[in-house]
C-alpha cells in the first residue's frame, strides 16, 4: 500500500502568508527551516521546506509562532505542475495537516557553564622536593613542577660569580678553510 506521511520538525523562517482563495479559503503558506545530520566538514547544513495549509487550527497555531520558533509539522508532501506544456514548473510542498510546538532540541539547550578557572600562579605551583602540604580536605596536584627561577631554586648557576665565569675557557674560532691546504 502507497503511503504519504511528511513528519517534520524545525523552526520557521519568517512570518506566515495567508493568501485567501476565490473559494472563500484561506491558503496559509510558509518555510520550516529543517537541519540536516552534521556533515563531514562539520557545517551544518538546513533545508527550506515550503508548507501549506488549509486548517484553520494549524493555521493558527503557526501565525502564533514568532521567526525561528521551533515546531512540529505533520502532512503530506505534494507537487504541483505549472506553465506550459513546453516549460513545466514543478513545485513541491508539504500540504500541513497538523501542526504543533515542537519539545527544544537537545542541542539549542545551553550548555551548564563552567566555573571560570583560577589565574594560573606560580605560588600554587610545586616546589621541587619541599611542597607544602595542602590544607586539610584538599587533595594535592599531581603533576610536573614548572620550573623556577635559578635564585629561588639555588641551583649551581645562581651560585656561580662572575670570576667563576671568566675562568671558562672562551671557544676559539673555527680554522679558515682557504687557508689549510
Amino acid at each position: 500500500m502507497d503511503r504519504n506521511e511528511v513528519v517534520l520538525v524545525g523552526r520557521l523562517s519568517a512570518a506566515p502568508e495567508d493568501k485567501p482563495l476565490p473559494s472563500g479559503d484561506i491558503l496559509t503558506k510558509w518555510r520550516l527551516i529543517v537541519r540536516r545530520p552534521h556533515h563531514r566538514s562539520g557545517q551544518t547544513m538546513t533545508d527550506s521546506v515550503p508548507c501549506a495549509t488549509f486548517d484553520p487550527e494549524a493555521a493558527a497555531f503557526v501565525r502564533s509562532l514568532r521567526p525561528r520558533d521551533t515546531m512540529e509539522i505533520k502532512g503530506a508532501f505534494r507537487c504541483h505542475v505549472y506553465g506550459p506544456t513546453a516549460a513545466k514548473i514543478w513545485r513541491y510542498e508539504v500540504e500541513v495537516s497538523i501542526a504543533k510546538e515542537a519539545p527544544p532540541d537537545e542541542a539549542d539547550q545551553p550548555r551548564p557553564s563552567r566555573r571560570p578557572r583560577k589565574p594560573f600562579s606560580l605560588s600554587r605551583t610545586r616546589r621541587l622536593g619541599n611542597a607544602p602540604e595542602p590544607p586539610e580536605g584538599q587533595k594535592r596536584r599531581r603533576g610536573p613542577a614548572l620550573p623556577q627561577s635559578p635564585e629561588a631554586s639555588g641551583s649551581a648557576m645562581a651560585r656561580e660569580t662572575p670570576d667563576t665565569l671568566a675562568s671558562v675557557p672562551t671557544p676559539r674560532p673555527a680554522p679558515d678553510l682557504a687557508q689549510t691546504g
